[in-house]
């Protein structure tokens, strides 16, 4: 008996050691300077009144990917602080949140609906809308290459301006100087 008690208490600690590493990782967005989406009428109607886009962030907990592309280009454009309300507004779209946020119109909407309603089925997924919630860039899918993802960004914020009749323009290059 003592030794199917052995074993059965070897395999509950084999299982509770693997679990660890996947609990070590949810603390890694909290941590992160971008903001989690909240109320998405409100982000709209400050995105109408500066002419602005907003770039929504779709993600997963269990996405490594997710995390690199926060951790590595998202949440150090958030942390200047030189991005937001100044050449668009940022957010994260946790998909495994399953809470409803105010939508673009005001209604309740959960976030994992809100993402199919864009198409963003697969993890990472970079949405530019503008303040109608009307997608005006092409999204960014998968990450194939981090260090110019910077400036794939940049890009899709220039189609985004152009495509709202904004006259803004950034520069494409990576790490220039955004200060007015």
């Amino acid at each position: 008996m003592r030794f199917y008690l052995s074993i059965f208490l070897l395999a509950l600690f084999a299982l509770t050691a693997c679990d660890q590493p996947a609990k070590a990782n949810s603390n890694a967005y909290p941590t992160s300077n971008l903001k989690e989406l909240t109320n998405l009428e409100q982000l709209a109607k400050q995105a109408r009144q500066h002419n602005l886009p907003i770039l929504l962030s779709v993600g997963a907990q269990w996405c490594e990917f997710c995390h690199q592309l926060r951790d590595e280009v998202l949440s150090p454009m958030a942390l200047g602080g030189d991005y937001e309300g100044h050449y668009m507004f940022m957010r994260y779209l946790s998909i495994d949140d399953h809470q409803p946020i105010a939508g673009v119109n005001g209604k309740p909407i959960i976030k994992h609906r809100l993402a199919e309603s864009y198409g963003a089925d697969l993890t990472p997924t970079v949405i530019f809308i503008d303040g109608h919630g009307k997608e005006v860039a092409d999204k960014i899918v998968g990450i194939a290459n981090i260090e110019l993802f910077s400036a794939l960004i940049h890009n899709r914020l220039n189609q985004a301006y152009k495509n709202m009749g904004n006259a803004l323009r950034i520069n494409v290059m990576p790490g220039q100087d955004l200060s007015h």
